[in-house]
């Protein structure tokens, strides 16, 4: 829903040919873009950088839509964890922003799953769900979950964050060495040993991991940190996969990687009335 009070300077509505409704912000540190359909980050350009997300190309962008890249949100599921759509009801829903501010360093936005929109969708359940966004020379992102229901409720989450490479071949992943990790293309459990290098399809959720992450490709080196998370997903589809996806191209895998802070598989959260859990992802050039 687009609000009728003023925006900063710097911050405004925009929509794209197809019709879709953003949130733009223009600020001497950071040039970014927010869907309002699934509170959707869709590009963060820090001054002086290339865009900390990836996007593919192929995605009209269309309303009505689940967006192929930026920072998709998961929630109150992941994966096909419960029944129902694909990774939950947010990213496929219509969020309100309910704060906007800026000062000489960044731009902080907030935006609400409306209450009405959770209720139609999840009539056994209830929630207050935000996401704030922090966006500067890093971007940081807080997804906020509290039970405003009457019993416990249980939730699984990511942000599935897209990142961009410059080739996945040149691509090392450090900060991974020795945690265990549940492969679900095999569904066994292993172990890390060093670096990770992308040379297949992965989709890999690390456990009992919240150490700081490091995404190198020759180029430039991201620090994705983590907090309210005790799993990480790393997923590419890789040649075949990639092929059969929706709005996304058939050599798109070879310039991106998912790491996705999250709360998955043996990391799932069960909340007591009036309980909050707090999601946030960080990430930033060094």
């Amino acid at each position: 829903m687009i609000s009728t009070s003023p925006l900063p300077d710097g911050i405004s509505w925009v929509h794209n040919a197809a019709g879709k409704a953003f949130v733009e912000i223009e600020h001497s540190n950071v040039r970014a873009r927010v869907a309002l359909e699934g509170a959707h980050l869709v590009s963060c350009i820090p001054s002086g950088q290339a865009d900390l997300l990836w996007m593919s190309p192929c995605d009209a962008q269309a309303p009505g839509g689940v967006l192929r890249g930026g920072v998709p949100l998961c929630w109150p599921w992941f994966g096909n964890s419960r029944s129902g759509p694909a990774h939950g009801i947010a990213r496929r829903s219509l969020w309100q922003l309910t704060a906007a501010e800026r000062d000489e360093q960044s731009v902080r936005l907030r935006l609400e799953l409306p209450a009405t929109t959770q209720h139609d969708a999840l009539p056994d359940e209830s929630w207050a769900l935000s996401l704030e966004l922090q966006l500067g020379t890093s971007l940081q992102m807080t997804l906020t979950s509290r039970n405003t229901g009457r019993r416990a409720q249980t939730l699984s989450q990511a942000l599935h964050t897209y990142l961009p490479v410059s080739d996945i071949s040149e691509v090392r992943v450090a900060g991974l060495n020795g945690a265990t990790y549940l492969d679900q293309l095999s569904g066994s459990h292993q172990v890390q040993q060093g670096d990770l290098m992308i040379e297949r399809e992965v989709d890999r959720i690390y456990l009992q991991h919240s150490q700081p992450i490091y995404l190198s490709d020759g180029q430039r080196t991201l620090e994705i940190c983590r907090s309210g998370s005790a799993s990480v997903v790393l997923w590419n589809p890789w040649q075949d996969k990639a092929r059969k996806l929706d709005n996304f191209p058939a050599d798109g895998y070879r310039t991106m990687l998912c790491i996705e802070a999250a709360n998955a598989a043996a990391d799932s959260r069960t909340l007591q009335p009036g309980e909050h859990h707090s999601l946030g992802c960080s990430i930033r050039q060094i």
